[in-house]
């Protein structure tokens, strides 16, 4: 069910304005893969970990984007982060950190990925096969790296302590029903 579906909707243009800021942070990671220069490669790597300290800082006194309701804008955000660790740090070269190594984008991720039924919709295996046996241009030998420790199913089921931050514990579980 998407967020502005629901009876409790409020505040649409600000559910926009988070999941347009989601979506920038998509691009800018597939613009770090595919650089044809430094200095655009550069520009796309500063513009992307800008973005992500930028959430990170939102999400110490956030425990969604867009509040205590988990949203559509969430939900992309995720699918991306999700990925980054395990593909897009080595594949699209976006080094510079890990979404480990951010308190609480990692939190977030893995409050996320804990929501009932949202792990067994995250095949892990199946994306980095998505990504290192298939894109060809980008992983010529089809090398496939071993999985990082931190973004193994176990580790992402540890404990977050984003809890503290919802004024309303259910809100996640209503709208996923």
């Amino acid at each position: 069910m998407l967020y502005v579906q629901h009876p409790d909707a409020q505040n649409l243009p600000h559910t926009i304005s988070c999941a347009s800021f989601c979506f920038s942070v998509r691009l800018v990671r597939l613009l770090c893969g595919f650089a044809q220069s430094q200095e655009a490669y550069d520009a796309a790597v500063n513009e992307l970990f800008s973005a992500l300290n930028t959430v990170n800082d939102h999400l110490s006194g956030s425990r969604y984007l867009c509040g205590d309701k988990l949203t559509l804008a969430d939900v992309c955000l995720f699918t991306t982060l999700i990925r980054f660790d395990l593909v897009y740090n080595v594949m699209f070269k976006c080094t510079k950190k890990k979404v480990v190594e951010y308190q609480n984008l990692h939190g977030y991720m893995c409050d996320i990925y804990q929501i009932p039924h949202v792990a067994e919709t995250c095949n892990l295996d199946a994306m980095m096969d998505g990504y290192y046996k298939f894109l060809f241009p980008l992983n010529p030998g089809n090398i496939r790296p071993v999985m990082p420790y931190a973004s193994a199913h176990e580790f992402l089921l540890q404990s977050h302590n984003r809890e503290y931050l919802s004024t309303s514990q259910q809100s996640a579980q209503i709208l996923v029903s």
